[in-house]
């Protein structure tokens, strides 16, 4: 090997490990990250058990990983060079092809093919591969582009008609299916690239059991689509959209809703959801949303239960959320969770739960006024049983309520079905 060689490798290996005992050595005190808006990974503990089952080795990757020495300069280089892969058009529109499904499912249909990144839903429908989400980029704004999937969509209405023969008739069932905020979009290039959700939804529609009430969302964002009823940033409708949608809800159930000037209305600014978390756009960064809000009047106990053994009261809408929680959405119920329970003052006997996925926890708060006791179930979180819990807690009403999700591929399906399981 000649000389200059060999200086060109010990250069090397004096870079690669001075690198490495740097990273060791410094100290590691950040908590979040401002830039991602989200949690760093802490330090897991130890144990030979959690050695040996894999469960420490994994945690401590995610733990170095987002501990690195540069690591925040180091993302702003990636973000700058991960624009350059979007594919622009005239308009200034970009593809932006990501990993990760935030948007519920965790599984695909798997009654078909796999072929380039797509399965064969059958009935000369594809469903997109879960492990990646296609945002669509335009200016300020971020969308995620939807496929439809027969076969999802026969699933999801399926697994409603079997909960509706399954509880009986003394429990009312209704269906509420959130469209995203692509649907609603005016801009002729965008609407090439993703497929319809109206058309979706009425495909599960129509496959519903006529016992269980079609609460008819999308006409109430349709009318309301020029209004900031969705998040630039984020995958969630704001506040104001959930307000919409409850609205349709309010009709379907023969109940007028509460107006809006009835609540306290307050604001938290700078908000960077999961569009940006995902994609780390500049022109999404330099355009943050706003987080509107609405404080609930009726007296109420709010219970949210994070394990089977664990629980904590808490405030359905909260700001102190957004200010502990690196997802600002978090105002909403908290978060995510596998259930929770809110009791209020009203004492006419009606007990409802929302089987949901996050797009409820901005929805849930407004039906305080109407009932006696408001329950939320997370079926990706909870680990209990569905048919035991309608039962056991006397529901008298349940909701479905999820985003189109539920008509591109089958993870939530697959957790509802999971839930309805004897013996869990």
């Amino acid at each position: 090997m000649k000389l200059r060689d060999k200086l060109n490798l010990i250069l090397f290996l004096v870079a690669i490990f001075g690198f490495a005992i740097v990273n060791l050595l410094r100290p590691h005190s950040e908590t979040s990250s401002n830039l991602e808006q989200r949690d760093i990974a802490k330090q897991p503990e130890f144990t030979k058990d959690r050695f040996f089952a894999g469960d420490y080795t994994r945690e401590f990757d995610n733990y170095f990983a987002d501990n690195f020495a540069f690591r925040t300069s180091l993302i702003q280089v990636g973000s700058s060079i991960k624009e350059l892969k979007g594919l622009p058009d005239d308009n200034g529109i970009s593809i932006v092809v990501q990993g990760g499904d935030n948007m519920g499912g965790d599984k695909s249909a798997t009654d078909g093919k796999t072929k380039g990144g797509t399965t064969d839903a059958g009935e000369g429908s594809t469903v997109t591969d879960v492990n990646t989400s296609k945002y669509i980029i335009a200016k300020d704004r971020a969308f995620i582009a939807f496929k439809y999937s027969a076969a999802a969509s026969k699933k999801y209405a399926d697994a409603l008609n079997q909960f509706r023969k399954s509880v009986g008739p003394d429990v009312s069932v209704y269906s509420l299916l959130a469209p995203t905020a692509v649907e609603f979009s005016s801009n002729k290039n965008i609407q090439k690239l993703t497929e319809s959700q109206k058309d979706a939804f009425a495909h599960v529609n129509e496959r519903l059991d006529p016992s269980i009430g079609q609460v008819d969302a999308y006409s109430g964002l349709a009318e309301h689509k020029d209004e900031y009823i969705y998040f630039r940033t984020d995958h969630h409708w704001t506040a104001l959209g959930a307000y919409y949608a409850y609205s349709k809800f309010m009709e379907t159930i023969g109940e007028k809703p509460v107006p809006l000037s009835e609540y306290k209305k307050s604001n938290i600014e700078d908000f960077l959801g999961t569009a940006y978390k995902q994609t780390l756009r500049s022109e999404l960064k330099t355009h943050p949303d706003t987080i509107t809000y609405y404080t609930p009047f009726t007296n109420y106990k709010y219970t949210m239960h994070t394990s089977p053994t664990r629980s904590s009261e808490k405030k359905v809408v909260d700001p102190n959320f957004a200010k502990y929680s690196s997802t600002f959405y978090a105002v909403f119920l908290g978060g995510d969770y596998p259930w929770g329970e809110i009791s209020t003052d009203n004492k006419n006997g009606k007990r409802i739960v929302v089987v949901k996925d996050s797009y409820a926890n901005a929805f849930v708060p407004f039906l305080l006024p109407h009932f006696e006791k408001v329950y939320y179930l997370d079926p990706r979180h909870y680990q209990g049983n569905l048919l035991d819990f309608v039962k056991e807690h006397k529901i008298t009403d349940v909701l479905f309520l999820n985003n189109s999700t539920v008509a591109k591929n089958t993870g939530v399906t697959d957790q509802i079905l999971d839930k309805m399981k004897k013996g869990k």
